[in-house]
Order: C-alpha cells, then structure tokens, then sequence
C-alpha cells in the first residue's frame, strides 16, 4: 500500500481521462521527450503518477504512445550519429563578441567575429569506419585477418580428414563384399 501512496486511481480509462482534461498532446509530448532523453518508463510512470502496469497495458491499447517512444528513440540515434559525423569530418565555429561603445552621445555597436576551425578526431574517424565499414578499417585488422587465416587452415584440415576417411571407408567397404 505504502508503493501507492503518491499513485491516483482513475475509475475509467486514463487516456479518456487525458483526452476528455485535453492533456493527450500534453502527455505523448512529454512521453516523447522522456523517451529521447532516456528517461526510463518506471520515472515516467511516477511523474505521470500512474502505475507501470497501467503504462505498459496503455502502450498496448493505444499504440501512439509506443510510436512517439520509437519516434523519439530514433530522433535520438539520428541527432547522435550525426554529432559524431560532425566530430569525426571537423567542423567551424563563430565566436561572436558585441561591444557597445559611446561616442558624442551616440551608441556604436561593434561586432567582432572570430572563426575557429576544430580539426577531424582521430578516434571518432577509426569508429565509425570500424562499425560502416568493417573490420578493414579496425585497429587489430591484422590480428583478425591471422585469426581468419588459422581459421580457414583448420577447415581445411578438417576437410582433408574427412576425405581421408571415406575413402578408408570406401575400401572397407569393397574388401567385405569379396
């Protein structure tokens, strides 16, 4: 009982409720913005002041709620890849500093702009070549292609073994029949 303390008990449907208040937009919006910042649905659940249970039977009963969460999720993968692409290529900045001076009773605004380059990241560059475009681009390429090569010379091996046996049993095979 002390878990429910801070809960409300709707006796009808809470998105009705919501709708019926005008809070739907409201409430998806904030779910939305919860899901992008990683807001884990038990603290959604206590801002909402509902129980979890009621939460995840309404993602399944109202299948808006589950599509602002994915929306958002994926919002969040695309604005974070593209960070790292940032970081990864370089980028420039304007620093922007305002001066306001006075002359004869005048107001004169000055505005300085400085432009900084910020150069490529070497770490961000080896990430996101490793994971687009494989192991080639890895920094333990060469211990991988060895790995793969001593791999690749056990098949064989096995290969041959098994050759081996078959013709062993191939001619077992013609020495019972005479």
């Amino acid at each position: 009982m002390a878990n429910r303390k801070n809960k409300r008990i709707y006796t009808t449907d809470i998105w009705e409720q919501w709708t019926k208040d005008g809070k739907l937009e409201e409430v998806l919006a904030f779910i939305a913005d919860c899901s992008k910042k990683l807001v884990t649905q038990r603290e959604m659940c206590k801002y909402l002041k509902i129980e979890e249970h009621t939460f995840t039977n309404l993602k399944h009963k109202y299948p808006q709620i589950q599509e602002a969460m994915d929306k958002s999720r994926y919002e969040l993968k695309k604005d974070l890849a593209n960070a790292m692409y940032k970081k990864a290529i370089g980028y420039e900045t304007i620093d922007e500093d305002q001066l306001i001076e006075e002359k004869d009773g005048k107001q004169k605004k000055k505005v300085h702009r400085i432009k900084k380059q910020v150069g490529p990241d070497f770490k961000a560059i080896v990430y996101l070549l490793t994971k687009k475009f494989g192991k080639e681009f890895s920094e333990r390429y060469e211990d991988l292609r060895l790995a793969e090569k001593k791999l690749e010379a056990q098949k064989e091996e096995w290969n041959s073994v098994e050759s081996i046996t078959e013709e062993y049993d191939d001619s077992d095979e013609e020495d019972i029949g005479n």
